[in-house]
């Protein structure tokens, strides 16, 4: 039986066998095993290893919260790319190869850091606070990059030194297999840059149609599989880091919406009838039960679905707050109907397949006041919230005197709680209606927010009666609409003259209408 080599002894020899000197570690001496079911680490053999040895080096990959996105048309240059994967992709690692980041130096600097099993980062002045993001205790360092203050105590190893090498305990490391997941926007390419690190951690690449992984369904897809990795995305349009970040999370835990997909728009119409539940003097939703409802709007909706290639869904828009001829006891001249009482309505649609749209009517009480009041039933992923200016009252005025308003500042504070509520439940973003038949009853709309990820504004049109009037507030409402707002359209039974079938109403309302609701 032959003697075992020691450690060092042997990765000399694979190195002088691959023909490799100063590069580094041959490939052939990756000869180590994962520890079952803890991701680290361990030689082969611990042959001329003592109790006093320094720990094993090992390589962490990222949690699969962690998200990032790199444009190598934009973000700048390797050493970008190097920090922006490994702040995406490493959740720890003990040793690194640091390189000068300059063209010439990247190769070698990939080729020892890819042998080692290693990451490989670039020097700059972002350097130092990543090493210790990572716990990183021993730097590598590829020649031509110069020792700096980044490495402060850390031990530096001479890349070129074979010997030194050898002596690092640990490695070369096995990479990871398949712990990250890099989608890669197609006809973009991943910097050679990020080869060491993403193949540390044993990423899989995906190529993918389009940079939202909430609706490109290949992206969708991707991370739904490999729900337990960290995401690197590659190609323009995935950034900023932080909401695409949230878009990973909510393409892995959001519910799906009614006829698929987690974007309300441009997935989807919606048709919907609009009243309380407990009188038909409100509208068509209180004329029968609940479960009648859903049938009723069905079967409108099956009507347009006719006339558009874009799949149709039912909806309720389901009144939550009446406005009131009487001061109420909290003064605001608006009544609450108890969510208990709204629930069974909610359940019912979501049944159905229908979407729900909650409606408020605020009296002299303000809209984020009421939102928060339906908290329970909004953090229902089927569930949408509407604003009727035309009941938002100012001291002194009661409904029906006169036409309310309310200001864009109110308006943006409930686009911020409900864009906040549905980050901090992994929900599909929402729809947020805002009712108007005349520009003056949002005050100062060119500046709502609608760089909102979580929100989709939709402008609804409120206007009745005879329908050369009504295409003149449809006009109206359209003028200097902020971009990025979808646009609604109401046709009531009584006071339309006439009122438009489906029909007319996909031909004759143009843009064609992204929600139509009944009264």
């Amino acid at each position: 039986m032959s003697t075992p080599l020691t450690r060092r002894t042997a990765l000399r020899s694979a190195a002088v066998a691959a023909g490799v000197g100063a590069a580094g570690v041959a490939a052939s001496c990756t000869g180590s095993t994962s520890d079952a079911g803890t991701g680290s680490r361990r030689p082969a053999s611990s042959a001329g290893r003592d109790d006093d040895s320094p720990p094993r080096h090992e390589v962490t990959p990222g949690a699969a919260d962690r998200a990032d996105a790199f444009d190598p048309g934009a973000d700048g240059d390797d050493a970008t790319a190097m920090l922006t994967a490994a702040r995406a992709l490493l959740e720890a690692a003990s040793a690194v190869v640091v390189t000068s980041g300059d063209p010439g130096d990247l190769p070698g600097g990939t080729a020892l850091a890819t042998r080692l099993g290693l990451p490989l980062l670039a020097s700059g002045p972002d350097l130092a606070g990543e090493l210790d993001r990572l716990r990183t205790r021993t730097v590598i360092r590829w020649p031509g990059a110069v020792e700096t203050a980044a490495f402060g105590d850390r031990q530096v190893v001479d890349g070129s030194d074979s010997g030194a090498l050898a002596d690092l305990p640990g490695l070369p490391l096995r990479p990871h297999d398949h712990r990250a997941t890099v989608l890669v926007l197609s006809g973009a390419t991943v910097p050679a840059s990020l080869d060491a690190t993403l193949a540390a951690v044993g990423a899989t690449r995906v190529t993918v149609g389009g940079s939202d992984p909430r609706t490109a369904v290949d992206a969708l897809t991707a991370v739904r599989e490999a729900a337990d990795t960290a995401v690197l995305a590659v190609g323009p349009g995935f950034g900023p880091a932080a909401r695409f970040a949230q878009r990973v999370r909510t393409a892995r835990h959001a519910r799906e919406l009614p006829g698929g997909g987690l974007l309300p728009f441009p997935g989807r119409r919606m048709v919907a009838l609009y009243g309380h539940p407990q009188t038909s003097a409100l509208g068509m939703l209180g004329e029968q039960s609940a479960a009648r409802s859903v049938a009723r709007v069905t079967a409108v909706a099956a009507q347009y679905a006719t006339l558009t290639k874009t799949p149709v869904v039912p909806a309720f828009e389901l009144i939550a707050t009446v406005a009131s001829g009487s001061r109420q006891k909290d003064g605001s001249y608006s009544r609450r109907t108890p969510a208990r009482i709204l629930l069974p309505w909610v359940q019912a649609a979501e049944r159905g397949g229908a979407y729900v749209v909650l409606d408020l009517q605020p009296g002299r009480d303000d809209f984020l006041t009421q939102a928060k009041a339906y908290e329970e039933l909004l953090r229902r992923p089927w569930v949408g919230l509407a604003l009727d200016p035309e009941w938002r009252l100012q001291p002194g005025q009661k409904p029906l005197r006169q036409i309310g308003s309310v200001g864009v500042d109110e308006v943006n504070r409930v686009g911020a709680w409900l864009a906040e509520l549905v980050r901090r439940h992994d929900l599909p973003p929402k729809v947020l209606t805002l009712h108007q038949f005349r520009p003056s009853m949002v005050r100062g709309r060119e500046r709502l927010d609608t760089s909102l990820d979580e929100v989709q504004w939709l402008v609804h049109a409120d206007g009745q009666g005879g329908q050369n009037a009504k295409q003149g507030t449809w006009a109206a409402l359209r003028r200097d609409l902020p971009e990025g707002v979808w646009l609604g359209w109401k046709n009531f039974e009584d006071e339309d003259t006439p009122m438009l079938t489906p029909a007319q109403t996909m031909a004759q309302v143009q843009p064609t209408p992204w929600f139509v609701s009944y009264q």
